[in-house]
């Protein structure tokens, strides 16, 4: 077991925390994400049109209304009560999908050298506890066979831990193996 944990710990250290993989990895994400931020503005157009034309027939038929060239019956209201009803599905889902779109994050290749070689020194002289936590915190699975160990993980966890230190956020649910000091309370 200690040969394939050497292996995963080596593997991560010469591989994955490189400067040159973690940019192609977020550049990748990066990409990714471009694309979907893509597809989320053209929603959000269709949206906007689809609203504003709900709101141009709205006001067309209160015109018509307001001068006098037609009474308000129960097939003027129906149709009123459905353009209402269009015009607010249109918005909300508006509303969704601004919520859906995030800006673009730029991640300095200092910041990511600098997580890179943190992580190297790290694996390789920090405390087992402290390995452990961040093994599992960026890998999800690790697969072996009898030729080949695969390293599994998400790059959006990935990109959180090397922004960690640049948005405050330096948390890992499994950075220590006694979660309480005392025997206090949850006996």
């Amino acid at each position: 077991m200690d040969r394939l944990d050497n292996l995963v710990t080596d593997h991560l250290m010469e591989r994955l925390f490189r400067p040159e993989r973690l940019t192609e990895m977020l550049n990748a994400l990066s990409a990714r994400r471009a694309e979907a931020a893509q597809a989320i503005s053209g929603r959000i157009i269709a949206l906007q049109r689809q609203v504003a034309d709900s709101d141009d027939k709205l006001k067309r038929l209160y015109r018509l209304v307001e001068e006098g060239l037609t009474e308000i019956d129960e097939v003027l209201k129906d149709r009123l009560n459905t353009l209402k009803t269009e015009r607010d599905r249109a918005i909300a889902a508006l509303e969704r999908a601004k919520e859906q779109a995030s800006p673009a994050i730029r991640i300095e290749p200092a910041l990511i050298e600098r997580f890179g070689r943190t992580m190297r020194e790290n694996l390789s002289t920090g405390s087992v506890p402290f390995r452990k936590a961040y093994l599992q915190a960026l890998i999800n699975v690790i697969e072996v066979d009898d030729h080949h160990v695969r390293i599994k993980g998400s790059k959006d966890v990935l990109e959180k831990a090397v922004l960690a230190p640049q948005t405050g956020d330096i948390r890992c649910s499994q950075m220590s193996t006694k979660w309480r000091a005392g025997r206090d309370s949850n006996p």
